[in-house]
């Protein structure tokens, strides 16, 4: 086993431990709002896959969590599964849609990509409103569900039980993407990414592996998704905005490219940051999230180029001695 698996398992292990003391302690507005960091920190993480691993860009990854929200408040609310078994239902659906909107996808480049992404994300909320779908998806009101209930011999509040069934979701998933990543099909991405001439001219098939990273990624943010819909009880059109695509690609900017734990400090500003905006002020809100926001984007380099800085020097150090 390579160091740096030693070092992510190690860490794993100290944040789930850490996770599992925490969810003993808290609960109520914060073990919701614990929960809620995971299920954005998921999202972050499939954009971040997508645009990281394989180059891509995507404007539209708020469409799939929608997706997502809907395929399990559907099969909650026509009691087809278990609450929390409408997750991999709605990873796969997600992975799914993912790949077929990928293969056509995958010809566009750049700004073309994104606008098509883009298009998506506008186009999927009226879609969710349509009468035809209004029986399913509850049209412009949306689904109500009834809250989770804790089975009777588990010692926990209810929403403690939330938080620790979303933890070992996103868990679950995180490791699943990590095992991707380290294998051939994060091999072949990242050639994509890098040298797609050499890439196809090594044998990678182009179409086939962009449209897999494409159906990870939805994947993944479908499946934060339906945790969300677990979370809140409550699935509408009008939650799944333009914004939240561009939050996500935002939480990437601040996560960086390939940093695991950096998904989970740009869930933090992402959940945070905008509740303690409008707490300061309501009339400048957008000013202060705007401002905090760039604050970020700036620092976040600045702080990557000082640690590979110091990787260098403490490597250089290792070799002298």
């Amino acid at each position: 086993m390579s160091s740096l698996s030693i070092r992510v398992s190690i860490l794993a292990g100290i944040c789930i431990a850490a996770g599992l003391a925490a969810m003993l302690l808290i609960h109520g507005y914060w073990a919701f709002k614990f929960a809620m960091l995971l299920v954005m920190a998921l999202s972050v993480r499939g954009l971040q896959l997508l645009i990281g691993g394989s180059g891509q860009v995507s404007l539209g990854h708020g469409a799939f969590f929608a997706v997502g929200a809907y395929v399990s408040g559907i099969a909650i609310s026509q009691q087809w599964l278990p609450v929390y078994v409408t997750v991999p239902a709605a990873l796969a659906v997600c992975c799914l849609l993912g790949f077929l909107f990928g293969l056509p996808a995958v010809r566009l480049v750049g700004p073309y990509l994104a606008l098509a992404t883009f298009a998506l994300a506008i186009a999927l909320p009226q879609l969710l409103k349509h009468p035809l779908l209004e029986p399913w998806t509850g049209g412009v009101s949306g689904l109500s569900l009834d809250p989770i209930e804790v089975p009777a011999w588990i010692p926990l509040h209810a929403d403690q039980w939330i938080l620790l069934i979303t933890a070992l979701w996103v868990a679950l998933i995180y490791w699943v993407l990590y095992r991707l990543m380290q294998g051939p099909a994060g091999l072949a991405w990242h050639m994509l990414r890098d040298h797609p001439t050499a890439a196809a001219a090594a044998g990678v098939d182009v179409r086939k592996w962009k449209a897999g990273a494409f159906a990870v990624s939805a994947g993944a943010v479908g499946a934060a998704g339906a945790l969300n819909t677990c979370l809140t009880n409550f699935v509408s059109p009008d939650s799944f905005t333009v914004f939240l695509s561009l939050s996500l690609l935002v939480g990437v900017a601040i996560a960086g490219p390939k940093s695991i734990m950096g998904t989970f400090v740009a869930a933090a500003f992402l959940s945070f940051v905008p509740d303690m905006a409008e707490k300061i002020s309501q009339e400048f809100t957008g000013v202060l999230y705007g401002l905090v926001m760039l604050a970020v984007v700036f620092i976040s380099p600045m702080l990557g180029r000082w640690r590979h800085r110091r990787a260098l020097i403490s490597g250089d150090e290792r070799q002298t001695q």
